[in-house]
């Protein structure tokens, strides 16, 4: 008979690890979409079988949850029906009217979203972090009707209190108001006392993607909700890179600097699709919130009716605007696919602000492409940005970006959060969306399409004041460093997709 110490145990674990690589990989190339992904998840499962097992177990597929999976379908069709019942007739209008360039491009999103692009819309920029939280301030201060947050990052000191108080006010005198915010980018503000003083004052407080440590290995952990939203009164709306923090407090020890964004205010017929991305993501949280949001439909729907009608009769002209939500469980890369067509549309010009920069290829191939063609291409990033990898894994992009003619800036005024992409003199790209993978596959992001050549020359503007304070790299002087680094950045590139 055998013993317990005749079993071959070292046989049988090579065989059992054999087997777990082959079902991973198997299931790697079944799932993923993204070549790069798959291959770095690979490397990663042939390289640290172990570690890599378990991580992708952990996060190496967009998994929701049969539940809010349900309620996300439910969303898609709350996109599209509130689109097409009280949005479709003006949007029409618009669509026709787009420049025949950015036509195909519009029908990306709306195919996807129900959105369409929306025309009667005013925006103004906000460029500094004081504007920007007086301006929600102040309309908070005077909202009769309602009060719609959502934030990725929620982080009370220094004004966001004050804000915050705002808020709490808003609620006592009758003001419909609700806030979503997400459970690991507010990490803080959800251990802390903030949550109950809201609660108590009336205000519907939502945790987005709330983190269970049991249901790790069943529903992905690191999907966020990564979009800035705030409406109010229906009639106004805002987003663009900022949280709900104060940059003199914010990170102020992570040796980066302060964090520099900018938002868009906006009025008219936007402001609806905003609102109605605010009351879709409250709805797949929890049932309750599904069935309070499923009543709200009619109510949003006849206000955007009213609203549009009132604006097609008083308004002769205004900015055609797109609003762009893109989430993982889609079905595919909306904002992905959006950006790289944009880029393949330009002719002229093409200026990209982002903090962090991990392309795959088929995005860093549109972007050499389009220097090699002619086009003035222009990459601003942060010399400092809060993470090593990225860093790196950015760096290793830059030779092949610089021989093709592309110019990358680096910003030195600290960390640079802005995302802006414009094309020519009348495309912007604007919202919440990093250029990584994480935000284009992984993350819940907004953007605004915005069709419009003042907009777009007051955001080119606003790209060459950053240029100001940028340092230039040049190819003959990066090709000079020590080969040290290249062999560092071509290695964490090899996980970039990851990031």
């Amino acid at each position: 008979m055998y013993m317990l110490h005749d079993i071959p145990w070292a046989e049988i674990l090579v065989v059992l690890h054999v087997i777990v690589v082959t079902v991973l990989v198997v299931r790697v190339l079944y799932h993923q979409r993204n070549t790069g992904v798959s291959v770095a998840w690979i490397l990663m499962l042939m390289a640290f079988p172990l570690v890599g097992a378990v991580g992708y177990l952990l996060i190496g597929e967009p998994r929701l949850g049969s539940r809010r999976l349900r309620r996300q379908n439910e969303l898609v069709k709350f996109y599209q029906g509130f689109s097409k019942k009280y949005l479709h007739n003006f949007n029409q209008h618009a669509c026709s009217g787009l420049n025949e360039r950015y036509h195909g491009i519009s029908l990306i999103a709306a195919d996807k979203t129900g959105f369409e692009a929306t025309e009667y819309n005013h925006l103004k920029l906000l460029t500094n972090d004081e504007e920007i939280i007086a301006a929600i301030r102040y309309d908070i201060q005077h909202a009769k009707t309602s009060c719609l947050l959502a934030f990725y990052i929620v982080d009370p000191q220094g004004e966001i209190i004050e804000l915050l108080n705002d808020a709490i006010a808003a609620a006592q005198r009758g003001v419909v108001t609700s806030m979503l915010v997400d459970s690991i980018g507010s990490v803080k503000f959800w251990r802390s006392d903030w949550p109950q003083r809201l609660r108590n004052a009336g205000i519907t407080l939502t945790e987005a993607l709330p983190v269970q440590l049991w249901r790790t290995f069943l529903v992905r952990a690191d999907l966020r909700n990564h979009r800035k939203i705030a409406v109010i009164d229906q009639k106004i709306g805002y987003t663009g890179s900022f949280n709900l923090v104060d940059p003199r407090f914010f990170k102020k020890n992570a040796g980066v600097g302060q964090w520099v964004d900018v938002m868009m205010r906006c009025e008219g017929s936007l402001v609806q699709p905003l609102a109605a991305v605010f009351a879709g993501d409250m709805a797949v949280e929890t049932e309750s919130n599904l069935m309070q949001v499923q009543q709200w439909v009619d109510s949003y729907g006849k206000q955007a009716l009213v609203h549009n009608l009132q604006l097609a009769q008083q308004e002769q002209s205004g900015v055609v605007v797109q609003v762009i939500p893109s989430a993982p469980e889609q079905g595919s890369p909306v904002i992905y696919d959006t950006i790289v067509n944009a880029i393949h549309a330009a002719t002229r010009r093409i200026i990209i602000t982002t903090p962090y920069f991990v392309p795959d290829d088929a995005l860093l191939l549109a972007l050499t492409t389009a220097a090699t063609r002619g086009v003035n291409v222009t990459l601003i990033v942060p010399e400092v940005v809060d993470s090593l990898l990225v860093k790196y894994a950015s760096r290793a992009y830059y030779p092949m970006l610089l021989q093709a003619g592309v110019k990358i800036a680096l910003f030195k005024g600290g960390l640079l959060h802005a995302k802006t992409l414009t094309v020519d003199s009348d495309y912007t790209l604007f919202g919440t969306v990093n250029m990584d993978m994480r935000s284009f596959y992984l993350n819940m992001e907004i953007s605004l399409a915005i069709y419009d050549e003042g907009i777009t020359e007051t955001v080119v503007a606003l790209q060459n004041t950053y240029l100001k304070a940028c340092e230039f790299i040049e190819l003959k002087t990066w090709q000079a460093r020590s080969k040290w680094w290249g062999l560092v950045e071509n290695t964490v590139r090899l996980v970039g997709p990851l990031l």
